[in-house]
């Protein structure tokens, strides 16, 4: 589910008991965050019962949900790290948890959460069919990452707390160009407007101050073999800058699908243009509300001729072909599909 819906579910306040996951753990934070200031108001509040699941006990939760508040205000009871519940098999917390889902109290809130690697362990079948068992006051979901429009939202936010005005296009650009996490989005902003000091934010300025993550390194690698001149004819920069991401711990396969990803999100876009298409046309198949994205794709997507695409598609059908029948080393075979891909140019 969108972070967005999320926070409407607890805005409207009709649920008792909650139990997210995400892979961006600063997200929960933030609903926990919504759900304390309208419950009880003061972080250091004793109505706040903070529990981690690595160090309590069935016990210590159980106490914790039949606590009573000596103040007029509802008690909040948060127990983090509940990796446990991300499979079917037996713990000792878990029935516990499972219990009280099906008949939640209606004067005490309960904030239950974990925090899972990757998109591949973001499918969890047993919550999935808990859902259908608990009551209609407890709510279990996963928080999607934020996607293009809630990144640019929150920039904007985030922007604004600090009272800086920034010109409409440098969120959408950020929110291109980052790949982290919503924590670490919030600290490189800091980053940023203390590096500015009042003055105007530039582009420039982002790609300069801003820490990109691995995933940008392999957004760079991707510029320099799909450029606005088509491809890339640096072969040596190509190769050190894929050396420098198989040292930093990036799979092969990984790198090989993303680029096979956006060649063939480039294709797509050349069929537009050949088609006359607008740009309007183009900013909804990239699925992107920056003009600036979509042009500079049409631009790099118009670079290649269609016998160049061909020669591209071949080239990595064969290579992953490969991958998936041989014994070849993945980082070897990375280098050679890249060799190929690049010397896949029209001869002028």
């Amino acid at each position: 589910m969108e972070f967005t819906q999320v926070k409407e579910t607890v805005n409207k306040n009709h649920k008792r008991a909650y139990f997210l996951y995400a892979e961006d753990e600063q997200l929960l934070f933030q609903i926990r965050e919504i759900l304390r200031r309208r419950v009880i108001g003061d972080e250091s509040s004793m109505s706040h019962i903070k529990l981690d699941a690595n160090r309590c006990t069935p016990l210590d939760l159980e106490n914790a949900l039949n606590t009573y508040s000596m103040f007029q205000e509802d008690i909040l009871v948060e127990l983090s790290n509940c990796n446990f519940m991300e499979s079917a098999t037996q713990h000792p917390m878990k029935e516990v948890i499972e219990e009280y889902l099906k008949n939640p109290r209606e004067d005490l809130y309960f904030f239950a959460t974990y925090k899972y690697e990757n998109d591949l362990s973001k499918r969890n079948s047993y919550l999935d069919g808990l859902k259908k068992k608990v009551s209609s006051l407890s709510f279990i979901e996963s928080i999607d990452s934020l996607k293009q429009k809630g990144m640019v939202s929150l920039i904007e936010e985030l922007f604004m707390k600090q009272n800086v005005q920034v010109s409409k296009n440098i969120p959408v650009f950020i929110g291109e160009v980052f790949r982290g996490n919503s924590l670490q989005l919030e600290k490189e902003i800091e980053k940023l407007i203390a590096y500015t000091d009042g003055g105007e934010i530039r582009k420039e300025d982002v790609l300069t101050i801003m820490e990109v993550s691995d995933e940008r390194h392999v957004m760079n690698l991707l510029d320099l073999i799909f450029t606005e001149r088509g491809l890339g004819r640096n072969i040596k920069e190509i190769l050190n800058l894929i050396n420098d991401l198989l040292y930093r711990g990036e799979k092969p396969e990984m790198i090989i699908g993303l680029v096979g990803s956006r060649l063939r999100v480039l294709f797509k876009v050349k069929i537009l243009q050949d088609r006359s298409a607008s740009s309007q046309e183009i900013m909804k198949h990239l699925r992107t509300g920056s003009a600036w994205y979509a042009d500079r794709m049409s631009k790099i997507s118009g670079s290649l001729s269609f016998k160049e695409y061909n020669k591209l598609f071949r080239v990595l059908l064969e290579h992953e072909y490969m991958l998936k029948t041989t014994s070849v080393e993945s980082s070897a075979l990375l280098e050679m599909l890249i060799i190929s891909m690049v010397n896949s140019r029209d001869t002028k």
